[in-house]
């Protein structure tokens, strides 16, 4: 884990990073996070790591992780193969401060993404920004560990509650804020299953075909008016939304196949 290197940058603002292990909890409690957590979490990562996986445009990530810090965008529906994909690769995301983001704190400690607390969920809609002070306490400490630590971080561009393959600001006004470029994340899977949920989230069977495709980069300029910011947004969601469709069909279209690298599978 990255949270020695992780703690250089929130002592700065007087945020915690991490799960909270000072003994808040009551002891029931403790249990239920050490057990309906793990168990649940390590069997779908099982799972995950049972299917057969491939990469394309990983050639990009790896150019744009040697300079900077990475803007990972992706949809609501993809957030689980986010994390696993994030797996000890120096990666962080803001989270709740509130012991009601100590499940997903845990949860990320797990796959060896850092959590940096103090992030609520009151967004400006306009500029994207956090508005109180706590969250922006924790939004500069995720904009140093990009700038100058390097580190990753992703965002559910049309989460936590959509609309579905709308995108808000929060990842272009991050790009802008740190230089960082939006990578964005799509995945194709076969089979797969999708959940009756408002994002049709998808999950895998075990020993399925899962592929990660990256595409961009995409820069925002550091004086993006508010203009500029919303033209950029909606250049990226337009690009995401493509990239959706076509993740869609990549395995019954092959002029969709046609139309993009052939992957490379890893195992």
């Amino acid at each position: 884990m990255d949270y020695r290197e992780a703690r250089r940058f929130s002592d700065r603002h007087g945020v915690h990073v991490g799960p909270y292990y000072d003994g808040r909890f009551k002891p029931s409690l403790e249990f239920a996070f050490a057990f309906f957590l793990k168990v649940p979490v390590r069997l779908v990562r099982w799972f995950f790591r049972t299917c057969r996986v491939g990469y394309i445009g990983k050639d990009v990530e790896e150019r744009l992780a040697k300079d900077s810090g990475i803007v990972f965008s992706y949809w609501h529906r993809y957030a689980q193969f986010y994390y696993f994909y994030a797996e000890n690769r120096h990666h962080a995301m803001m989270i709740s401060h509130k012991d009601g983001g100590e499940l997903g704190a845990r949860c990320m400690d797990e796959v060896g993404v850092v959590a940096v607390r103090g992030a609520p969920k009151k967004i400006s809609k306009s500029s994207g920004r956090i508005k109180n002070k706590q969250g922006m306490e924790a939004l500069a400490t995720l904009q140093d560990m990009i700038q100058e630590g390097k580190f990753h971080t992703g965002l559910t561009v049309d989460g936590p509650s959509g609309p579905e393959l709308k995108m808000r600001p929060g990842a272009i006004a991050l790009a802008r804020d740190t230089g960082a470029p939006i990578l964005v994340m799509t995945m194709a899977a076969r089979p797969k299953f999708r959940l009756p949920t408002w994002d049709r989230m998808w999950i895998t069977a075990p020993f399925s075909k899962v592929l990660f495709i990256f595409s961009g980069p995409f820069y925002v300029p550091a004086d993006a008016d508010e203009e500029q910011m919303d033209r950029s947004r909606r250049e990226v969601e337009a690009h995401m939304v493509e990239m959706a469709h076509k993740a869609d069909r990549y395995w019954k279209d092959a002029s969709v196949r046609d139309s993009l690298p052939p992957p490379i599978w890893s195992r």
